[in-house]
């Protein structure tokens, strides 16, 4: 490999936890958060330690290593021990879409927002007003 593969590496501190992966498995995905970090003068536009030569996210460690395994594999799988608007905030922050989640995941994933719906139906009513006096 040598040094120009050492050169392709890119470092990224996610919450304190240290993922190593290549420009090429960034650029993957263009247009998200990450394959900014592939881009000429990222170390000016993201929080770079130079000193440490690897850029800094404050954001969730075990989610993100699901994040940066859908640019290695091309598959979006969500953490079951992870609740749905947690992910679903991280996806955000990374500019990845939720639609990108897999169909064995989805159920997981959407769980929250049919609960959400769900409870959002049964207090409708009372929300057009019309109560009782008392």
């Amino acid at each position: 490999m040598g040094w120009q593969a050492e050169r392709d590496k890119v470092v990224i501190n996610v919450g304190g936890v240290r993922h190593e992966t290549y420009r090429s498995t960034l650029q993957t995905l263009p247009g998200t958060r990450l394959a900014g970090l592939a881009e000429p003068g990222a170390a000016a536009r993201f929080d770079y330690d130079s000193a440490a030569g690897e850029f800094f996210f404050d954001r969730h460690p075990a989610v993100f290593a699901y994040v940066l395994n859908y640019y290695r594999t091309g598959k979006l799988h969500c953490p079951a021990d992870v609740c749905g608007p947690l992910f679903e905030e991280e996806l955000a922050f990374w500019g990845i879409d939720e639609t990108d989640v897999e169909a064995c995941c989805w159920m997981n994933y959407r769980q929250h927002r049919d609960a959400e719906e769900a409870l959002d139906s049964f207090e409708s009513p009372e929300a057009g007003g019309g109560g009782e006096g008392g």
